[in-house]
Formats: structure tokens, C-alpha cells, sequence
């Protein structure tokens, strides 16, 4: 947006309008004295809950250059980060250019483009201001448009086929790709990848990686979707109390790692009691063909719609939570998990579904529908104990397993 120095020319002879805004900074001692945090992020907010736009930072509303002074520029790129991340709900990431443009006087000046893109979510301001663009104005939105753009956004449409409008192809593993695809010779690649839904074309007619594809082939999933990784931690005892926490890490990355990593990380830290008779035979905690099925259907099915809920792993010494945001999909209940069908995001999943694990060598879901099935079954087979799944305020859901006693 605003590629070439004609467009931005051209833009400041023509004005504010609905893609863009003007923004007249005042610096004091360093510090950005106006415009104020809340107002500056209700700019953003409006942005990234209408059709996206630009901010000009250093011109005045008539679209005069005042420039921004260059030993300022590192600390109002640094104010504007922090805006976006702090004063925004969910944050903001916009991309910022530096440009110098020629100002009254004819000596050029620099100037800051903040470009705010289209969310995938719907923000507020720290204020609890939600907005939205009409025109050269920022204006409240009103309960029935908020309403509305929230069943848009991640309700009503198939959320994972989305473009991710903060990414380009350039995010995407060609490697890992390759080893996914055969493709015929007659089909090329982008045409390959648009087929499949890797990618989908945005508003402007380019490709962008659909949140499915960024997911499973995905370089930095965490740059461009902050809350898609899992949360683990290990606990000493059976209370969820920070003074008892062993050790806690972010397992991150596309989600086939993440699972063979989430897998690995139950296995590394989950406890071994040994009985040593006649040679030494270990009895650990869990299955692992259980919490590999428990982990598979917490990736493959939270909402990640859900801006700000991670997945989180926890251990304890007498069981293992998992917390997988998102509610139960359409009508399903937690009685009728064995027994239906359901998939939240049914284009990751037909790409987990051909996806080996790089530690079992087997595909990470070969089978459709019996995964509750199993993980009760079997975990209750190998403690004792049923393993349970709760619904918390309707936006989350718990599964526990309980660890096997052991010897005596």
C-alpha cells in the first residue's frame, strides 16, 4: 500500500480517506507527548478492524511533511511498537518504513509509515474502545456491527482457510513443503499450492498462506500468529502454584514440531518409578501412544480464532492437564465427544492427516473420530483412572490424565 513515492505524493495532496491518516507528532525530552497512547491505538484498532491503512507519522492533517527528528526516530518507531502491542487488544503488528519526503522549505524530511493490515481478529484499545475506519474518521462500532464483525471474523467462515495478511510465501518452508507434495509436472507450484489451500488470494489479487498452511509449513507461525504454541510446564506435587514450578518452557514452531515436541517433552520430564528384582524395568507415568493422541487432537482442533490462548501443558506428579482453547463446535457435548465426529479446522487437519511424525514415522492422525475414543480407553486402561474432559466458561476445554500408581 503506498508503494512509490508518486502514491504517497499523491496521497498527501489528496488527504485523509479511509486508507489513510495523518498524524503530527509532538516530541518532548524524547518522549512522544501527542498524539496520546489511547488515541494513537484507536487509529490502529480502526485500521485492523476495517480494510486496513496507513499512518503517517510526521505530517500534519493538511498533509504537510514536519518531519520527524532523526536522532527521535529510533524511540517514536520504538513508542509505536510498544502502542500496538501494549495499548492494543489483541496486539498489532504493522509494518513500519522510514522514508525522507520533501517539506516546505524543500530540505527533505523523515517521515514514518505505519501500515496496518486487515485482521484476522477483532481489536479494542486498551481502553476498551472498539473501532473501526469510515472515511477519514475513526468512530465507535456499535453492538450490532460489533456483533457482526466478530461472527466475520472467525465464526461464520471457515477460520483456518483465512489469509494470514501479515504474511508472504516468503514464510513458508519450501523444504518441508517439497517433502509434502509430489507434483505433477503439469501443475505449477503456486497453482498447486492455491488448489490445496496452502495459500489464497488476499483483497489486492496476491497470495498469502492460508492460517492452515502458515500452521503446518509455516517458518515463524508465532511472528504472524502470536498464541499458536503450546505452554509447558512441570510441577513438583499436585497444586498448580508457581512455587512449586520445576521447569516451564514455549514449544513452538509449525505444528507438526510442536507435537513431537509437546510428546517429547512429556516423555523427558514425566516420571519413571523402577522395580529392579531381577534387571531393572521401568513403569513410567503414561502411555505414550495416549498423550500422542492427546496432544494431536489439542493442536489439530483449538480455535485459533481465539487471539491470546495457547495451548497448556501441564505436569503434575499424580496427573497431566491440557488446556486447549476454544468451545465445543455446533452441537456436540462432552457425552457425545466419543462417539461424533468433529473438526474445527478441517484444512489443518487434512494436512495433519498426511503429515508423518518425524519420531514415530506414522501419519499424525490416521484415524477419523475415534481419537476421544481411544484416549479415554486406553489411558484408563493403563492407570486405572478414566481420564476427564471439562468445559471451562464455555472457552476451553481440560482433559486430564491420571498417572498410573506406581509399583508397590
Amino acid at each position: 500500500m503506498f508503494d512509490t513515492i508518486d502514491e504517497i505524493r499523491a496521497q498527501l495532496s489528496a488527504g485523509e480517506d479511509s486508507l489513510a491518516e495523518f498524524k503530527e507528532l509532538r516530541i518532548e525530552q524524547g518522549t512522544v507527548t501527542s498524539p496520546n497512547t489511547e488515541s494513537f491505538a484507536g487509529e490502529l484498532v480502526a485500521f485492523a478492524n476495517a480494510d486496513g491503512g496507513v499512518i503517517f507519522l510526521g505530517v500534519s492533517d493538511s498533509g504537510v511533511v514536519q518531519g520527524i527528528p532523526d536522532d527521535a526516530v529510533g524511540k517514536v518507531e520504538a513508542w509505536l511498537v510498544n502502542v500496538a502491542t501494549s495499548n492494543c487488544d489483541p496486539p498489532i503488528r504493522p509494518v513500519i518504513r522510514r522514508l525522507r519526503l520533501p517539506a516546505p522549505l524543500g530540505t527533505p524530511k523523515l517521515v514514518l509509515l505505519c501500515e496496518v493490515r486487515k485482521s484476522l481478529y477483532v481489536h479494542r484499545t486498551a481502553g476498551g474502545r472498539w473501532y473501526v475506519r469510515v472515511g477519514s474518521q475513526k468512530r465507535d462500532l456499535t453492538a450490532h456491527e460489533l456483533s457482526r464483525l466478530l461472527q466475520q471474523r472467525g465464526r461464520s467462515y471457515v477460520f483456518d482457510e483465512q489469509a494470514v495478511m501479515t504474511a508472504t510465501l516468503e514464510d513458508l518452508d519450501r523444504s518441508a513443503l517439497e517433502r509434502y507434495f509430489v507434483a505433477p509436472a503439469a501443475i505449477p507450484q503456486p497453482d498447486l499450492w492455491r488448489n490445496t489451500k496452502v495459500v489464497t488470494r488476499d483483497d489486492s489479487d496476491g497470495d498469502r498462506p492460508t492460517v492452515a498452511g502458515l500452521l503446518a509449513f509455516g517458518k515463524e507461525v508465532r511472528s504472524h500468529l502470536p498464541s499458536a504454541y503450546v505452554e509447558a510446564a512441570v510441577y513438583a506435587g499436585t497444586r498448580l502454584d508457581s512455587e512449586y514450578l520445576n521447569h516451564a518452557e514455549s514449544i513452538e514452531g509449525p505444528v507438526p514440531q510442536q507435537i513431537d515436541r509437546a510428546v517429547e517433552f512429556v516423555d523427558r520430564f514425566m516420571l519413571r518409578p523402577a522395580r529392579k528384582p531381577s534387571g531393572r524395568k521401568d513403569y513410567p507415568q503414561y502411555s505414550k501412544g495416549t498423550v500422542h493422541e492427546a496432544i494431536v487432537n489439542a493442536v489439530a482442533h483449538r480455535d485459533y480464532s481465539l487471539s491470546g490462548a495457547k495451548i497448556r501443558l501441564y505436569l503434575f506428579d499424580d496427573r497431566m492437564e491440557i488446556y486447549s482453547p476454544g468451545s465445543l463446535p455446533n452441537t456436540l457435548t462432552l457425552e457425545s465427544m466419543p462417539f461424533r465426529v468433529f473438526t474445527r479446522n478441517q484444512l489443518l487437519v487434512s494436512f495433519l492427516s498426511r503429515m508423518r511424525s518425524a519420531t514415530t514415522g506414522l501419519a499424525f492422525l490416521e484415524s477419523r473420530g475415534e481419537g476421544v475414543r481411544r484416549i479415554l480407553e486406553e489411558g484408563e486402561r493403563f492407570s486405572g483412572r478414566r481420564p476427564e474432559y471439562r468445559l471451562l466458561d464455555g472457552q476451553e476445554l481440560l482433559l486430564t490424565l491420571w498417572a498410573a500408581e506406581p509399583p508397590r
